[in-house]
């Protein structure tokens, strides 16, 4: 008689569906074929034999649900059925409003289906139901007998979402179980009604995931759902309701596929730390920069920030996690805590994302960045038995393509000087550069540099000292490689401008603000080629003010390079900076010249952390400021300026140098200090005080101490700058680089005006003069260059015709066909 209630009971639900999608149950992990198939390999496939013995000898506690689901759906184990059908029941039955993350639940019910009484079932799927009124529809605390932090959650659940005014990470997973929940009954009105309620599945795709499918709050904070809504696409797609999945595109394109691709877009090549298994950086922002709430340990010094794939160091300690248990609200019934569960529901990290976007996009590049994450005595990566996958070979993998691009909704912009899939082993550099745009857990960051990396390391990075949140200095643009302006912080905007060019020599940006700092006009640009990034910073306003450039680099400096002094402080800076040395603004003439290298804190390289290997590279980077510049024609420079190279002088009075000790981080007080800084970390100020100036900076990373440019030259003119950049006669490099901010940007202006050189053009122009060819990019309008032999002209890509008379080169564009 039971049995005849339940297949009726089973009919009528799946009739809620249509009969031409009901699925039987277990439909949403696995189905009857998947679980035949998985049964298979543990059978037949010794690797999937002996992590089958692992999960049942010594399993991983994060993994140990999921585990006992597998060995009774797939190995007939009842013991471990009827240990996950109490946990089913003990939260089907306990008070509301019970907690956030219930993806476990929901599967629970797939698979343990046929277990069920129909009593049982009868109270999960009422349990279902009323979960999805509360916190889907209702949005409510029921009980604060029961949850007693309602003001916290209200809080944390603002009634009127934006991007910043809810953190994700706290109430994203009760929407995402709400869905799930109407999925697992197979009810399709209650699906699409829930789909499409206010703050659920498609208002996260429309509204609060950027361009592709960024996630809008710190990036580490992202590990609570993204596991559990890939669960929900791959039940919506089982009962041919896809479109509401893998097939829904946001408004402003956000795909499911483009959020967990997101991590990839953010990723930074290989950081080599001396082993076998490389480390696979992310930019990193935020409250959490240390490493986030995505790792359970940090790794030594100022070098590890947020990753990708978590490598190893020589010692042995390191690996990307699975699974972790964090998020407030984490668990599937509430707790006593004001805030935490007891009871936190382990949530798939990146790894398990991975194995199931492979097994969906063969083709996005997810089993490359898996085949990195083996263990350092694996010779193949070994997945889970959970999505198909088998071990994946690293020698046959092939990485995904990494081009450079802008992402104005989350206000990133990241430039490539290697754009192919050779990028992620390339010691090529890359740089990210922070818009204005506001975001979650955020720091004050605008127009802040988020990274440069070259050689395989860290170059610059912006450095949080407390362990926890970011507090004070860590809060600060001081902690960031920005500008201050009057010791104040910069405001979040959207009203920013971006020009962009990518060209296979020089990657191209600029963006512009005059929000971010009151009456300040304020424009950042950035070209990066393979061998160093030029990085020109304009700040106008209608009265003097006080601005300082920083960037922080890890390494020591070379101060013996010029006259420096000891000082208490950096005048109008966070006196957490310490070993403050100055240089006055007589000793600038020539422009600032800094050289800072990673090298070993001790005698003895093998006795640190990092091993002799990170520090036998020797990498660092020589720092090139000009000097400022009076405004108007360089060749009419007023009296008392010494001109040093064409159209470079030192003009205002009131410039300043200084190098300090990076501040380093402070002991936790419930963990056991991270390690030592080994590395070191230099930061570099350069003050001036006037209403109008520009920052002319050049960076060039090196290793093994490499010589660094054989000249330097600029000139600036009405609101245009011109820097010549020469190595070695060897080398292969004499660049000119020209650049034009502020309203006329799209206005000719011809810099510098000398006998040998001169270039017209607008907004942007990249030249790169050889032996055999002259190549340009950008906006040139025409052009006088002295060149050896006859070389081949090619602009944006185009062969062109140019006339070459006495060793000059002179080109216009509209000349050739007269």
């Amino acid at each position: 008689m039971q049995r005849t209630t339940m297949f009726f009971a089973t009919m009528a639900g799946m009739l809620l569906i249509g009969a031409a999608n009901a699925r039987e149950h277990p439909f949403i992990l696995w189905t009857t074929e998947d679980i035949a198939a998985i049964r298979k390999k543990i059978e037949t496939e010794p690797w999937a034999k002996a992590r089958y013995q692992k999960m049942v000898e010594n399993p991983d506690p994060d993994e140990q649900y999921l585990a006992n689901l597998l060995r009774y759906a797939v190995m007939g184990d009842a013991e471990a059925g009827e240990a996950e059908k109490k946990e089913l029941m003990a939260t089907v039955r306990s008070p509301v409003p019970r907690g956030a993350a219930q993806y476990l639940n929901v599967l629970r019910y797939d698979l343990l289906y046929d277990s069920l009484t129909a009593d049982e079932r009868r109270d999960v799927e009422r349990f279902f139901r009323t979960y999805i009124e509360n916190h889907v529809f209702r949005r409510a605390v029921l009980d604060p007998k029961v949850f007693n932090n309602s003001r916290n959650y209200a809080r944390y659940d603002a009634k009127e979402y934006t991007r910043t005014n809810w953190l994700p990470n706290i109430t994203w997973p009760w929407r995402v179980s709400g869905n799930l929940m109407a999925m697992a009954l197979q009810d399709e009105k209650l699906i699409r009604k829930t789909w499409a309620a206010y703050g659920s599945w498609k208002w996260y795709f429309d509204e609060y995931l950027c361009d592709t499918g960024f996630y809008s709050e710190e990036f580490s904070k992202i590990g609570s759902t993204p596991g559990a809504m890939l669960l929900y696409c791959r039940g919506l797609e089982r009962l041919g309701l896809g479109e509401l999945g893998y097939g829904y595109k946001g408004k402003g394109g956000a795909t499911m596929r483009g959020h967990i691709e997101s991590l990839i877009h953010l990723g930074y090549p290989r950081v080599d730390l001396g082993s076998d298994r490389p480390h696979y950086p992310i930019v990193t922002l935020g409250d959490m920069r240390q490493s986030g709430s995505s790792q359970r340990y940090n790794f030594p010094g100022y070098a590890f920030q947020q990753s990708l794939v978590m490598g190893y160091l020589p010692n042995g300690q390191g690996g990307t996690l699975r699974w972790i248990r964090h998020g407030a609200w984490g668990g599937e019934r509430r707790g006593d805590s004001p805030q935490w569960d007891r009871n936190k529901t382990p949530k798939m990290l990146a790894p398990l994302w991975f194995e199931i976007g492979h097994g969906r996009w063969p083709d996005a590049g997810f089993d490359y960045f898996l085949a990195q994450m083996r263990g350092p005595d694996e010779k193949q990566y070994i997945p889970s038995l959970f999505f198909g996958l088998d071990p994946l070979d690293p020698r046959k993998v092939k990485p995904p393509s990494a081009p450079s691009a802008v992402w104005p909704e989350r206000g990133l912009v990241i430039l490539r000087a290697d754009e192919s899939p050779a990028y992620w082993e390339s010691e090529a550099p890359a740089v990210c550069m922070r818009l204005a745009t506001n975001y979650a857990h955020n720091v004050n960051d605008p127009f802040a540099l988020a990274g440069f990396y070259a050689f395989g390391r860290p170059i610059y990075l912006n450095r949080q000292t407390c362990q926890s949140y970011a507090q004070g200095y860590s809060r600060s643009i001081q902690s960031h490689c920005g500008v201050v302006v009057d010791g104040l912080e910069p405001k979040f905007t959207d009203a920013t401008t971006v020009r962009k060019d990518f060209q296979p020599q020089v990657k191209f940006v600029a963006a512009r603000s005059k929000e971010v700092y009151t009456d300040v006009d304020l424009t950042r640009a950035l070209f990066l080629t393979r061998e160093y990034l030029l990085d020109i910073t304009s700040l106008r306003s209608p009265k003097p003010r006080q601005y300082h450039w920083l960037v922080h680099a890890l390494g020591r400096p070379d101060a013996k390079r010029g006259k420096w002094k000891p000082c208490d402080k950096i005048p109008g800076l966070s006196p957490d900076f310490k070993n403050v040395r100055r240089r006055e603004s007589d000793m600038l003439d020539s422009g600032l010249f800094v050289r800072m290298v990673q090298d070993c804190p001790t005698k003895d390289p093998a006795a640190t952390v990092l091993g002799r290997p990170w520090y036998a590279k020797r990498v660092g980077v020589y720092v090139w400021v000009s000097s400022e510049m009076p405004r108007g024609e360089p060749e009419r420079a007023p009296g008392g300026n010494v001109a040093l190279s064409p159209g470079m002088w030192f003009a205002s009075p009131d410039a300043t140098a200084f190098l300090a000790d990076t501040p380093p981080r402070e002991p936790h007080a419930r963990k056991p200090p991270p390690g030592p800084d080994e590395i070191g970390g230099t930061t570099l100020v350069v003050g001036r005080k006037c209403p109008e100036t520009t920052f002319i900076a050049v960076h060039q990373p090196f290793r093994n101490a490499s010589s660094p440019f054989r000249k330097v030259g600029s000139a600036e003119r009405d609101q245009a700058v011109w820097v010549h950049l020469a190595g070695k006669s060897d080398s292969g490099l004499n660049d000119h680089l020209l650049f034009r901010f502020g309203d006329d940007c799209t206005k000719p202006i011809t810099l510098p005006r000398d006998r040998d050189k001169s270039f017209t053009f607008t907004g942007h122009t990249f030249v790169r003069i050889s032996k055999n060819k002259v190549e340009v990019s950008g906006n040139l309008q025409a052009m006088r260059i002295r060149v050896e032999g006859k070389p081949q002209l090619i602009v944006n890509g185009q062969k062109r015709k140019a006339t070459i008379s006495k060793g000059i080169l002179t080109f216009e564009i509209g000349t050739e066909s007269k």
